[in-house]
Order: structure tokens, then sequence, then C-alpha cells
């Protein structure tokens, strides 16, 4: 028994020293392309419109759908696209700017019309490459965006 357990003892000491100490195993930082498909919708109703003097409706709707796709390039960088528009509808937000005329400003008396709405798109795209041992990551990020009335590069 005594000699059994020797045996035993030598054959599982040299299983042990005869793994290889020299390979490393490197996981992706992104195995496949992933999508994600994201929707907000947001919706609010009442009386008391703050930018009219509190009279009128704030009545507000707004839908945003976005996508973001990420590729993995190689074992260390990922490409991620990020792109979304939001669309939204106000009945007070024409009162915002009592301004836009020659006349006096009155809080009571809509500057523009009944409703208003706006569109407005966006897209972030990034690079970003990983260190082999996953403790550092370096980036790079371009982001654009467009409104009726602005531009804007980042």
């Amino acid at each position: 028994m005594k000699n059994l357990f020797s045996l035993f003892i030598i054959l599982f000491s040299a299983t042990i020293f005869a793994q290889d100490s020299t390979s490393t195993y490197k996981k992706r930082v992104l195995e496949a392309p992933e999508v994600d498909f994201l929707v907000s919708y947001y919706s609010q109703d009442g009386e008391n419109a703050a930018v009219s003097g509190g009279i009128g409706t704030e009545k507000l709707t707004d839908f945003t759908p976005t996508i973001v796709v990420a590729i993995p390039l190689n074992d260390d960088d990922v490409l991620t696209i990020d792109a979304g528009v939001s669309a939204y509808t106000s009945a007070s937000s024409s009162n915002i700017d009592p301004f836009d005329s020659d006349s006096p400003a009155d809080p009571f008396v809509a500057s523009s019309g009944a409703s208003a709405s706006d569109l407005w798109a966006g897209g972030n795209f990034s690079y970003s490459h990983s260190s082999d041992d996953r403790n550092d990551i370096v980036s790079a990020k371009v982001s654009v965006s467009s409104e009726y009335d602005y531009f804007s590069l980042g």
C-alpha cells in the first residue's frame, strides 16, 4: 500500500511539472459583433405651462430610437457606432422665445404657433484598443449632432 501511494505521488507530481508554463491565452475583448436597438418614449400632459405664465398646456411627447453597433476588429480593437434620432412635439415650446418679433414680450401670447416640433439626429463613433493584459484601454471618439438650428462636431 505504501508503494502504491508513493507511485501515485510521483505520477501526480510529474503531471504538475509537465504543464507548459510559457503559453498564454489571450481573450478577445469582444467575441462577435453586437447590435443593440434602444427606444425611449416620453409623454407628459397637464395645465399651467411655465413658459406661458401658467396659462396653457404642458403636453409634450418625445420619441427616440437609437442603434448601437460594436464590431470587433481583432483581439484587441473594437469599433463602436451609436446613432439615433429624437423627435418631439410640444404645445408650449413655441412660447419659449417671446423676443422673436418687434412687439413687446407678453407671456400670455404665443410667439409662433399653437404647437411646435423638432427633430434631432446624432451619432457617436469610437475606436478602442485594449492592452494585452487588459488593464489599459486607449480610445478615440468623434461625435456629430444636428438639429434645425445648429450643427455640432466633437
